[in-house]
């Protein structure tokens, strides 16, 4: 572990380079006894020293000598307004209890807080029961960490990355606005489906910021892109601090978009997300059982930096997020909206995108691509006469002659009674329906019409409605989330 004064040397490095945030973290920061003095030492050369914890040991006096020696603000873990999900994560009776007093004694000693959660299995509501708890607790800054499970938490996540996606667009949606600053952390792809949402934060930064605005020194004084891609950049030890984050090799790949291979390399998006370059480096199995807790041990590269991200389930140059299924939870959420009333407005897919709280274009160009895909054969809205008033109807044939059919066809169709109005190629060549408050009122427009255009009524056929029966068939759409084989 580095010592105080080694703690100290390197702070000076890193405001060599200018003053970034300076984030101490662990494991747990606060089982080091000169944690203050490096907090103080930091603040005293002007850099932004904040700290990330469990919050177990953060106690009220605790909090005062933080602040005092220049924290201005802590992360602090909790991963579920459950107090038993939380502690049993933590794999420790009581940490819930810990970590919701620690961020009451931080609030009371002036340092900011943020909470950050791990989303062990993909559920919006657990992520909004958190985001609640904390907003009665005064906290507005959230990340919320989507990592593939290992050791105790192995067996709970996600059988599929598309489900993990489908929180993201939900999550995404629910805080765009609002005072809530939410990001979405080892999950990349979230720049993706927020550009696809026309959701934009600067505050965000790249979706992976592994070697380009972040990296983690570890407690043997090797530097990492971050804390779950264990890659050696160097060892401040050996090699000053601002040297390694300007000439490594291992960042300096990290840092150009154009090194990706596979899928991320082809992606339009791989400037704004990059795919997840601790998942890429290790690939879909190779996961060890510290690998998400960022505890392990730091080597030399064995692996490809600039790899695909393996749990990433969009294909460039395909509308659909992933191969393994037809629709995403987005898709059904819009053919469950056009099971329901589509509003009499002049721009009704305006109206229906935001009661989904989506971009109308997005809306527009998911429901092509279902038009395209034959999922959506076609849309034509019926009119509830009934609702209007309108208890009377009919359907009319008129025998036109060829020469005569647009004349009588926009004499008809200045009847605000007539519903539709259209061709066919029969002896009886224009078809139009009437509706009215009764059958005499019906009866009263169609005298009209025929009187307008000249033809007798033994040459048209009257059709009444005798009986009215319609059969509304609607299918509840819930989210497919599952991979479908």
């Amino acid at each position: 572990m580095l010592s105080t004064d080694e703690a100290f040397a390197v702070l000076d490095r890193i405001r060599a380079l200018g003053t970034p945030v300076v984030v101490l973290s662990g494991g747990e920061p606060l089982m080091r006894d000169d944690l203050c003095a490096i907090a103080r030492y930091g603040t005293g050369l002007g850099l932004r020293m904040v700290m990330g914890t469990s919050g177990y040991f953060l106690d009220r006096p605790t909090a005062a000598r933080l602040r005092e020696a220049g924290i201005r603000a802590a992360a602090i873990s909790l991963d579920s307004a459950d107090p038993a999900v939380h502690d049993s994560f933590r794999g420790v009776s009581g940490a819930w209890e810990r970590a919701v007093c620690a961020i009451k004694n931080c609030n009371e000693a002036g340092i900011g807080v943020q909470i950050n959660m791990t989303a062990v299995r993909p559920a919006a509501g657990d992520i909004e029961s958190v985001v609640a708890l904390g907003k009665s607790l005064g906290v507005q800054d959230y990340q919320v960490f989507f990592p593939i499970p290992t050791g105790r938490a192995g067996g709970t996540g996600p059988e599929h990355a598309c489900e993990y996606e489908d929180v993201i667009r939900q999550v995404l949606l629910r805080y765009r606005d609002g005072d809530v600053n939410l990001r979405p952390t080892c999950a990349p792809q979230f720049r993706r489906i927020a550009t696809d949402l026309g959701i934009e934060k600067p505050g965000w930064g790249r979706g992976c910021i592994a070697g380009i605005s972040y990296c983690r020194i570890y407690a043997n004084g090797d530097v990492t892109p971050c804390p779950y891609l264990p890659v050696s950049a160097g060892n401040v030890r050996d090699v000053p601090f601002d040297r390694i984050w300007n000439e490594s090799p291992v960042f300096a790949a990290l840092r150009d978009p154009a090194r990706l291979t596979g899928k991320c390399g082809r992606c339009t998006y791989k400037t704004v997300c990059g795919g997840c370059r601790a998942r890429a480096y290790r690939g879909r199995e190779a996961f060890s059982s510290r690998w998400c807790d960022g505890l392990e041990q730091p080597a030399a590269i064995a692996g490809e930096l600039c790899a695909e991200d393996p749990w990433c389930p969009y294909e460039p140059g395909d509308r659909r997020m992933n191969d393994h299924t037809t629709t995403d939870s987005l898709d059904l959420l819009i053919l469950d909206a056009l099971q329901q009333d589509i509003p009499l407005v002049a721009r009704p897919w305006e109206a229906i995108a935001a009661r989904l709280g989506i971009p109308e274009p997005l809306f527009i160009g998911r429901l092509r691509h279902l038009y395209a895909e034959g999922i959506i054969r076609g849309i034509s809205p019926i009119i509830e006469s009934r609702a209007l008033g309108l208890a009377a109807g009919t359907l009319v044939a008129l025998p036109v002659p060829e020469d005569r059919i647009r004349e009588v066809a926009d004499i008809v169709s200045r009847y605000p009674e007539v519903s539709h109005n259209f061709r066919r190629d029969h002896q009886y060549s224009l078809w139009f329906t009437l509706s009215g408050e009764n059958e005499a009122a019906v009866e009263k427009v169609l005298s009209e019409i025929l009187e307008r255009t000249g033809f007798s009524r033994d040459k048209v056929l009257d059709l009444a409605t005798v009986k009215k029966i319609k059969i509304d068939v609607r299918f509840p759409l819930v989210p497919c989330t599952k991979e479908v084989s």
